[in-house]
């Protein structure tokens, strides 16, 4: 039950800074002409026309997964060896 709450508030977290993302940045008034910031990201740019956008969204995805199932694996883990010690009495 403590994993599912972590997993939700990871989730929640999650979805709050993919929101984030598109935050666009505010006009600024320099004597009647508005000028508005717009970072350029040459990397991303190139990432994305040579296709190599999608291998580094997925080792991120993938080594994300592999820390979520050892997190996970754990919980059991700790959550199993608590019942022991309970029913010891210890």
């Amino acid at each position: 039950m403590k994993m599912f709450r972590i997993l939700v508030l990871w989730c929640l977290l999650l979805g709050a800074t993919m929101g984030l993302n598109n935050v666009q940045a505010q006009p600024e008034q320099n004597g009647g002409t508005t000028i508005i910031a717009e970072p350029e990201v040459e990397m991303a740019d190139t990432l994305r026309q040579d296709g190599k956008i999608y291998v580094v969204v997925t080792v991120l995805l993938t080594v994300l997964g592999g820390v979520l199932v050892y997190l996970i694996s754990l919980d059991r883990k700790v959550s199993r060896l608590e019942k022991e010690v309970k029913s010891l009495g210890v």
